[in-house]
């Protein structure tokens, strides 16, 4: 659940008044057995994880009541928990709809619950009652096997001014997924990116067109409203894509330009990040260059060019497929580096090679075969821009 609901949370406990007390909790009861296994996520959805309070005095609650718990969450036996909170509106069973993942064992220890009610004529809540029970529940959602691990990687500068037409991708081949699946085709296989904290997120191309923020979560590149997350967008740093048939990742950056006016504030371009209704933003690291463009007609034209990636620092994504109760997983790490780390880098992949045949073939900075030369002189595009190949 949302950060900031934890904390709506804990400040409506701090505020409890006595005298408006006439809510009774009673023994609440979880939904599930403790200890229970669910041999996938969807067997796990299809039953939902629900705490009930009995509500003995019948008390009536209406879509201005809100019923809100605390909770520790212990994922794999892990030493410290993940502090949430579960909620309800106008009911006193408790919906826990965290975003948990197969492959791991959980074990929730409530710290407290709280009822509160919307006050109209202060758009505020007033707390009715808090109750410091706590209640535990342990449970394990199974999940495929893990049959394949693949690990990518691009290199990236602000050598690359046109991010497509110097396209970085990692090329994938798709029997190393199929085949550990035991599938014939991708039509057979469910495909999804992975969450930090490993739960599957099936609009990673459709609404996030795999942008991540700074922690490495799933986020827009132009602001605005999250959907999915119930937040504002956080700033999207860099982006991985997969392709329509899996067999390439692309790599992105935040990049920003517009025309450099020295008398204008400093901005960073792309979404804004309002104060409402959002969870602790990641630290984003905001960074901008006067860049001189060379036109055509030998002027100068300056630009600022924003980008929120820094020199050094490396940027990963998780692809998952699943088939057959199997999975193999994807990984992609970008490395950032310098101008000067990229043109040396380049430098050494970027060749033609001879063959027996007479024709001479291009492999560009990502290792893949570009275009076979015939004998003269031909034009080629590469990844660092538009060459011409002679070929004797």
């Amino acid at each position: 659940m949302r950060k900031h609901l934890l904390t709506f949370f804990i400040a409506l406990a701090s505020v409890i008044s006595a005298n408006a007390q006439s809510f009774e909790w009673g023994t609440a009861t979880w939904n599930i057995e403790d200890g229970t296994e669910y041999n996938d996520i969807e067997e796990f959805n299809a039953a939902g994880l629900t705490l009930s309070y009995p509500n003995p005095t019948d008390y009536t609650l209406t879509m201005f009541n809100m019923v809100a718990v605390g909770f520790d969450l212990f994922v794999d036996d892990a030493p410290e928990p993940i502090k949430a909170v579960a909620t309800s509106r106008a009911s006193t069973d408790v919906l826990f709809d965290y975003p948990f993942a197969e492959g791991h064992k959980y074990k929730i220890v409530t710290t407290g619950s709280v009822l509160v009610q919307v006050n109209i004529a202060t758009f505020s809540t007033d707390t009715l009652t808090t109750n410091t029970d706590s209640y535990q529940i342990s449970f394990t959602i199974k999940g495929p096997e893990l049959v394949q691990t693949i690990d990518v990687e691009g290199i990236m500068s602000l050598s690359i001014i046109d991010q497509e037409w110097s396209l970085t991708y990692s090329y994938v081949d798709p029997a190393s997924i199929l085949t550990p699946l035991g599938a014939s085709s991708m039509d057979e296989v469910r495909v999804y990116g992975l969450n930090p904290n490993g739960s599957y997120n099936e609009h990673f191309m459709d609404y996030y067109y795999g942008w991540h923020d700074a922690d490495g979560a799933f986020t827009t590149w132009s602001g605005g409203w999250d959907q999915f997350n119930g937040h504002n967008a956080y700033p999207a740093v860099y982006g991985m894509q997969l392709n329509e048939t899996c067999d390439t990742v692309k790599y992105y950056f935040y990049d920003y330009w517009r025309e450099y006016d020295p008398n204008e504030e400093e901005q960073t371009g792309g979404g804004v990040i309002s104060t409402v209704n959002r969870r602790f933003a990641p630290e984003t690291t905001y960074n901008s260059v006067i860049w001189d463009w060379q036109n055509e007609d030998g002027s100068t034209t300056q630009y600022r060019r924003n980008y929120r990636v820094n020199e050094g620092e490396d940027y990963k994504a998780s692809f998952i497929f699943i088939a057959n109760k199997k999975y193999v997983q994807l990984n992609a790490t970008m490395h950032f580096v310098s101008q000067e780390a990229y043109e040396e880098f380049i430098s050494g992949v970027n060749k033609v090679v001879s063959n027996d045949n007479g024709y001479e073939a291009i492999y560009d900075l990502n290792g893949v075969r570009q275009t076979s030369l015939k004998k003269g002189i031909n034009i080629v595009k590469t990844s660092n821009g538009v060459k011409k190949v002679y070929v004797k």
